[in-house]
C-alpha cells in the first residue's frame, strides 16, 4: 500500500481547460500557451489556450478579429484581451461581430508551460464544449 501511495505522488493531474466566450466588458489576462487548429460545426477554427494569473487554464475559439490580432509567434507571451463591444454593421444571422482590444507583451515569459501542438490532430469542438 505504501508503494502504491508513493507511485500516485508521481502523477500529475491534467484538467481540460475551461472554454470561455466573451461578452462586452470581459477581460482576460495571462500567458498564451496554446494555438491549435480545431473544427467547430464542421468549420476550421483556431483554439487559443491561456494560463491565467491564478494558474488555471482557459481556452476560446478565435474570431475573425482575434485571429488577426493574435499570432503563433505570440506563444509564451503575456496577453490582455478586452471585449469592447460589437459592430452592429457586421452581422451573421443574429450575431454581431465582437470587437476586441488585444495587448501582447514584447518579451516571452521564461519557462511558460506551452501545449505541444500536433499537426496530425484536429479536435472537434462541439456545442457541449462551448458555454452559451
Amino acid at each position: 500500500m505504501a508503494d502504491q501511495m508513493n507511485q500516485e505522488q508521481d502523477y500529475e493531474v491534467r484538467e481540460e481547460p475551461k472554454f470561455i466566450s466573451f461578452a462586452q466588458g470581459d477581460f482576460l489576462e495571462g500567458i498564451l500557451i496554446g494555438v491549435e487548429k480545431a473544427t467547430a460545426k464542421g468549420k476550421p477554427v483556431t483554439r487559443y489556450t491561456v494560463m491565467r494569473m491564478d494558474d488555471s487554464a482557459v481556452c476560446f475559439i478565435g474570431t475573425r478579429v482575434l485571429d488577426r490580432k493574435l499570432r503563433l509567434s505570440d506563444l509564451a507571451h503575456r496577453i490582455e484581451i478586452t471585449c469592447t463591444g460589437e459592430d452592429p454593421a457586421v452581422k451573421r444571422g443574429d450575431n454581431c461581430m465582437k470587437l476586441f482590444n488585444v495587448k501582447v507583451w514584447k518579451k516571452r515569459v521564461a519557462n511558460a508551460p506551452l501545449i505541444e501542438t500536433r499537426d496530425d490532430f484536429t479536435p472537434e469542438i462541439t456545442d457541449a464544449d462551448i458555454p452559451f
